[in-house]
């Protein structure tokens, strides 16, 4: 991994675990290999107040869905998306491009998980 801030995620990945008293939960899985991440969040008034994560998969899927998790937490799930969205980008161009969808998985965590609080509203 050439990016620091994508390789200190990968060995010191944060927020694992299952949150406590969570209230939404989803678990995703690449079309293209076998990384898989569980996202468990405790939502109040919209507000994201723990995520928790669980990775199944290569380094970029670990770091990535670390970044996902720090990027998340306190925010709004509008602020989420977009704060998850630019700091994935900004690592992107250090990954090589068979591992892109890796990072993104988490990504793809979080739009599954606003959908079912959208639904949930």
């Amino acid at each position: 991994m050439k990016n620091s801030l994508l390789k200190e995620h990968f060995l010191h990945p944060q927020n694992i675990g299952v949150a406590e008293n969570f209230t939404h939960k989803t678990l995703v899985k690449s079309d293209q290999c076998n990384d898989v991440i569980s996202v468990t969040v405790t939502i109040a008034n919209l507000i994201i107040h723990d995520i928790k994560i669980e990775v199944y998969g290569c380094g970029y899927a670990i770091a990535g869905a670390s970044l996902m998790s720090e990027a998340a937490k306190g925010k709004s799930i509008e602020e989420a998306k977009a704060a998850v969205k630019e700091i994935l980008q900004t690592v992107e161009y250090d990954v090589p491009d068979s591992n892109k969808r890796c990072i993104y998985l988490s990504h793809k965590a979080l739009e599954k998980l606003c959908d079912q609080i959208e639904v949930a509203k």
